[in-house]
């Protein structure tokens, strides 16, 4: 018996069939004693309905024939009681078991592959609560699997670029189109490099979002890992004309951090910021102790800005704001990079921007106790 529908029912019915017997027998014994002892009350010399009467007397025909018809149509209102149970049994039992079969119905569609199944909310009980539930993680899911699919296809796009530079160097190389001269040789490299930080991003990018990159922390002054990926940037900067700010006090407090992390972090935000701001604009790295608890570095620009419409998806993988630029000095994914190695480190991310004027990168990183 695996139909919740029937085992309801049943349990209706036997609810039903416990609560008539109960009141039935009740009834029919308390209706006879109490029959019986009106009977035998009738004052001396009194008739009843046979014709007797008395203290003591026993029932005649008629009053036993009462008795019987009485109980007679007690036990056909309990039959009737039982089988109008079994019908609102099987009638209740189909609306409480409905809603779960849509549940089941869309639960198998997801595990095939279709995301888009909803079940519909008619109520406001536990099932309710459990349909709301479920269209939660079905739409968590369906984002979940069209991000995946646009990963595949953004990592495949950002693959393609570097892979047929490559091949059509070596092929014109063997064929003798052109000769392999030092300048096409580092152009050959410098793809190669792009290509290796690509992968290199989406293995951390793949260990970070599943909770298994490894963090190698050891207390540091955060104002020395700053200096140091400040001074490995300091002639990009100067080659764009730009201006570089540093505001990082040297009495912040000691931090417990990943230094190769932590200058990834920094590497990427920096790199972002280089190739977003045009020349003879600023850039300005700060930390500050903002809580007892907590050291913000803030990493801002005077470059393009970003769009209200762009802002919300600046982390997301190989996010373009244009669609038609492609990522030719990053692998697309740095920001989102960033995001998950703060977040590794117990801090938070998150960006302050105005279009035309600039942006402003801020993360946390919690203080060693």
């Amino acid at each position: 018996m695996r139909s919740l529908s029937v085992k309801l029912a049943i349990l209706f019915v036997l609810v039903a069939l416990v609560a008539v017997g109960v009141i039935g027998f009740w009834v029919n014994y308390s209706v006879q004693t109490e029959f019986s002892s009106y009977y035998q009350q009738l004052p001396h010399g009194g008739q009843g309905p046979s014709g007797r009467g008395g203290p003591g007397i026993m029932m005649g025909v008629l009053e036993q024939a009462f008795l019987r018809a009485f109980g007679n149509s007690l036990w056909l209102a309990a039959l009737v009681a039982i089988l109008i149970a079994v019908v609102l049994g099987l009638i209740f039992s189909k609306l409480v078991t409905a809603p779960i079969k849509q549940l089941t119905l869309s639960a198998r569609n997801i595990a095939d592959g279709d995301f888009s199944k909803r079940v519909k909310q008619k109520n406001r009980d536990e099932i309710g609560e459990l349909s709301t539930a479920f269209n939660s993680m079905a739409e968590q899911l369906e984002k979940k699997e069209q991000n995946r699919r646009q990963l595949l296809a953004d990592v495949a796009h950002e693959l393609r670029t570097p892979l047929s530079i490559i091949h059509g160097n070596l092929e014109a190389w063997l064929d003798g189109v052109i000769p392999p001269t030092l300048e096409h040789i580092a152009s050959t490299y410098d793809e190669t490099v792009l290509l290796f930080r690509l992968i290199t991003d989406l293995r951390d990018l793949s260990l970070a979002e599943a909770g298994q990159l490894k963090l190698q922390r050891i207390p540091l002054q955060l104002n020395e890992v700053i200096e140091q990926e400040f001074s490995r940037i300091e002639s990009s900067y100067k080659e764009k004309q730009l201006s570089i700010n540093l505001d990082v006090p040297v009495s912040l407090p000691v931090v417990s951090v990943d230094r190769d992390r932590i200058l990834q972090v920094l590497h990427n935000l920096l790199d972002n910021a280089l190739r977003h701001t045009t020349a003879a604009g600023t850039i300005k790295i700060k930390a500050s102790l903002d809580s007892p608890d907590w050291i913000t570095v803030c990493v801002s620009d005077t470059g393009s800005g970003i769009s209200p419409t762009d802002l919300p998806h600046v982390f997301d993988h190989f996010y373009k704001a244009d669609q038609s630029r492609h990522h030719r000095y990053g692998s697309g994914i740095g920001l989102a990079i960033v995001k998950q190695l703060v977040e590794a480190h117990g801090g938070k991310v998150w960006v302050e921007s105005e279009l035309g004027k600039g942006s402003s990168f801020y993360f946390t990183i919690p203080v060693e106790k």
